[in-house]
């Protein structure tokens, strides 16, 4: 009898009395996954399927035109886009480093005014939709208002974290808050919960970092802020000191020079600067504004 047939001459003598042979005991991995490794794969099993980004958040125009950010008709609209271009032209060649003295953090731009009611986050929603449609840039439009919030308000984005929530709570990073919009090329963050301390947050080494993260290390990437009076709050004045640009809206025939005046004191010579003059009835052309450091442009619309 050979070997094999008293193997199975054996095996079936066990079965018979009722005797199971144990299974073979496979031998452990002399290198085991490590646990961290395999809680990522089940992570990653656990996503397929799913969505991985989210929805681009819908830009409602009706919306921006209700709240008078937005020209109302077709030949407003067209003037209005190219009076915009005139604006962002100077400061798209600071940003590129192509003007005669570029500043520094050229591609933050900050839009502002004296006092309320002259136009200025009419001026930063324009601007930053102008922008946008450049081809060699993204714009992150910023809510930098934060007592007013109109920006956050008018996109119904109240309950979205934003750029307060980062400056408070160190976990959590910049990209969290940045929300992806219907319109190409154009990202917004909203204010995010209020704070009491804001001139504090925004004069913080936080701040230095979220600035960093939001913009800085993505070249094609403008950051336009719409920021709070410079008059009307001390944040305003704090915030103006991390920009490279300030664009200050004017209201014609309405803001005072004394005014104008003691606002531009409140900046950094450092910066580039320009005067828009907002809600003019009279021709570009026949426009005309003294020059601080930079250039200014007319907008024949708006008063947020």
């Amino acid at each position: 009898m050979s070997i094999v047939e008293k193997a199975a001459e054996k095996l079936k003598a066990l079965q018979q009395l009722g005797l199971q042979a144990s299974p073979p005991v496979e031998s452990e991995s002399p290198h085991p996954t490590p646990a961290i490794e395999r809680l990522q794969e089940r992570v990653r099993s656990g996503d397929q399927g799913g969505e991985t980004e989210s929805p681009p958040w819908h830009i409602d125009h009706m919306a921006l035109k209700r709240a008078g950010l937005l020209a109302v008709d077709e030949k407003a609209n067209d003037r209005l886009a190219d009076e915009v271009r005139r604006i962002k032209r100077p400061l798209m060649r600071n940003a590129m480093g192509k003007g005669v003295e570029a500043p520094v953090n050229a591609a933050r731009i900050m839009v502002t005014s004296a006092v309320p009611g002259e136009g200025k986050t009419f001026t930063a929603v324009n601007l930053a939709l102008s922008l946008a449609r450049e081809p060699d840039f993204e714009v992150l439009l910023v809510d930098g208002d934060i007592p007013k919030a109109h920006v956050t308000r008018v996109l119904g984005l109240e309950k979205h974290p934003g750029l307060m929530d980062v400056l408070v709570d160190e976990r959590r990073h910049p990209d969290e808050v940045v929300v992806r919009t219907d319109i190409s090329n154009l990202l917004v963050v909203p204010v995010g919960d209020r704070h009491r301390l804001t001139a504090e947050l925004f004069g913080s080494l936080r701040m230095d970092y979220a600035l960093e993260e939001l913009g800085g290390r993505n070249r094609r990437r403008l950051v336009v802020f719409d920021s709070s009076p410079l008059l009307a709050t001390s944040e305003a004045q704090v915030l103006a000191s991390h920009m490279g640009q300030v664009v200050v809206v004017v209201a014609a025939g309405r803001t005072g020079q004394h005014l104008v005046n003691a606002a531009l004191e409140r900046l950094d010579n450092a910066q580039y600067v320009g005067l828009i003059l907002n809600m003019s009835r009279l021709p570009a052309s026949e426009n005309h504004y003294d020059n601080y450091y930079g250039q200014y442009a007319r907008l024949s619309q708006g008063e947020a």
